[in-house]
């Protein structure tokens, strides 16, 4: 707004000299030669400097302001030129001919100036894929709109993994995707509502506030297969899975989002990224308890990094026996952090906001690194046959090369492969199926074990379960709280185990108390038990010396 306010206080004097030069134009115009000394200057040579210098301060207006400064000078020159023809039909001269000519291709000139300026400003507004407003006419129009107290709902629409959707079908189908998505959504809305592409694969719609957005999203924000047209030099039709989630802010609803552009994105897009970690909705409306979640959620990172860089975090291990005969198998390792002032902060706490970053790829690193360098010397001394279970998130069991990362490990710290177990989860399978059986290929190739942790919490269906080269399944804590007294919980298990065998898999119960549940789980022929009814998490020099101890 400044800015505009200074560029049309810079027309001023533009329009000030035009004026004095007409002015002179109309002097000179009454005498046909000036001595200056020994020297005749005609007035016509006068004149034509001063059209010159005219024409300069015409096309300078539109270079200060291209909409204004083109109407201002249109209409001058308007004038002049009207003034000129008038003097020609009444002098019976055509003396005003090269001021004419002189305007008319000011004119010209103006004319292309304020085309390209008009062009250029369209594409400094505009995405080049879609055709809708960019982030910056964003900013300009729901300025235009909080300045005028106008209340309205801001929607954040993205698609979800849209870079690895680029990365794996190519940017054809991206831009195709985007050209799709961008037309669904914009027959939702009305011709007072407005549309714009931000960023990668983020969209902002701006509807009215009484028009109920969420009933008009629920047909587009969804998740869908769409086929992808062949490119030019390939026949080949791909089917991608496009899914959409959306964030809304009413700036009615606080007068925190009301301030400014950036404010109201920002309270958008805290609602779509509760949407993005949401298994159950795609679509979020934004209140203020997302700010706290979200000042927790930095406070936490911060804890992370301060954790990693000062080294709070340690390991804990809690033993796993064979559900017979109580023989040690191993260890399932677990984080804990230990601040310097003395205070733990329980696992509960970083490892959410961890998931919610990348963060949690450091942590699965650090764990994985710490853990196998501790227990390399157990192995060493112990000669037994001793497996570490480590549990690896979602993101880093489905990332490229994670299954190299983990080889150049075991090299580095030279832990025997066959030792190592990596815990997944039913819902990695669910994220990113291809890689993650991709890299579980791979490390079963070098020998490493993989189990499949929280078994029976219903992500993935068993023929995709019957497809994974897992060695071990984890029976989740939650069904196993309740086999004493629930006949249906007792079935539930007897099923899981049957199946974790029939699957040629070795079954593991953890979260097991009491002898109750111990006796039941040997009755359906479990094979191993985690549990605080023969081992609490422990620290290393007490797993040490139960490595030692038990036999």
């Amino acid at each position: 707004m400044k800015n505009s306010r200074h560029r049309k206080f810079l027309l001023l004097p533009c329009v000030f000299f035009i004026i004095v030069n007409f002015i002179l134009l109309r002097i000179l115009g009454q005498s046909k030669q000036f001595t200056i000394g020994e020297f005749s200057l005609p007035a016509t040579s006068i004149q034509g400097c001063i059209s010159a210098l005219s024409s300069l301060f015409y096309i300078l207006m539109v270079f200060i302001d291209y909409r204004l400064g083109s109407k201002v000078s249109f209409t001058l020159m308007t004038i002049s030129f009207a003034h000129n023809l008038i003097l020609m039909a009444r002098t019976r001269s055509l003396q005003s001919i090269p001021g004419i000519v002189n305007m008319f291709i000011s004119f010209v000139s103006i004319l292309i100036i304020y085309f390209f300026y008009k062009r250029s400003t369209r594409n400094s507004i505009t995405d080049f894929i879609t055709g809708l407003g960019n982030r910056r006419l964003y900013t300009q129009m729901t300025t235009d709109m909080i300045l005028s107290k106008k209340d309205f709902a801001l929607v954040c629409v993205e698609i979800e993994d849209f870079k690895q959707i680029n990365e794996e079908y190519g940017i054809h189908a991206g831009d195709f995707i985007l050209k799709d998505i961008a037309a669904k959504l914009s027959n939702i809305i009305d011709k007072n509502e407005l549309i714009f592409k931000l960023n990668g694969g983020m969209f902002a719609l701006i509807l009215s506030d009484k028009s109920d957005p969420e009933a008009r999203l629920k047909g587009v924000i969804k998740s869908e297969i769409m086929a992808i047209p062949p490119e030019e030099l390939t026949n080949i039709e791909k089917n991608c899975t496009v899914a959409l989630n959306a964030g809304i802010a009413y700036t009615r609803t606080s007068a925190n989002i009301r301030r400014s552009a950036s404010t109201i994105l920002r309270a958008a897009e805290l609602a779509l990224s509760e949407a993005q970690h949401s298994s159950e909705k795609r679509i979020f409306v934004y209140d203020e308890d997302l700010e706290k979640e979200e000042q927790e959620q930095k406070e936490n990172e911060m804890l992370i990094k301060e954790a990693l860089a000062n080294n709070y975090f340690y390991l804990v291990y809690q033993p796993q026996f064979t559900a017979k005969d109580k023989e040690l198998r191993g260890f399932e390792t677990l984080i804990r952090c230990r601040k310097a002032d003395g205070s733990v902060v329980s696992p509960a706490q970083f490892i959410p906001a961890a998931e919610k970053s990348n963060l949690i790829m450091k942590i699965d690193d650090y764990v994985l690194r710490h853990a196998m360098n501790e227990f390399r010397t157990i192995l060493d001394a112990s000669g037994k046959d001793i497996t570490i279970s480590i549990n690896v998130s979602a993101k880093n069991i489905g990332s490229e090369k994670f299954a190299e990362k983990i080889q150049q490990m075991i090299e580095e710290t030279h832990f025997p492969a066959k030792n190592l177990e990596i815990e997944i989860t039913e819902y990695s399978i669910s994220e990113s199926m291809e890689t993650t059986i991709e890299n579980i290929l791979k490390l079963k190739e070098s020998g490493v074990q993989i189990a499949l942790d929280d078994f029976g919490t219903g992500y993935t269906s068993i023929a995709q379960l019957m497809k994974l080269p897992v060695n071990l399944l984890k029976i989740d804590k939650s069904l196993i709280d309740d086999i004493e007294s629930s006949q249906t919980m007792r079935d539930m298990v007897d099923s899981v185990i049957y199946m974790g065998h029939i699957m040629n898999c070795e079954v593991i119960s953890e979260g097991v108390e009491n002898e109750d549940q111990l006796n039941i789980l040997k009755e359906h022929k479990c094979d191993f038990i985690q549990g605080f009814i023969w081992g609490k998490p422990m620290s290393f020099a007490d797993a040490e010396l139960l490595c030692q101890t038990h036999s």
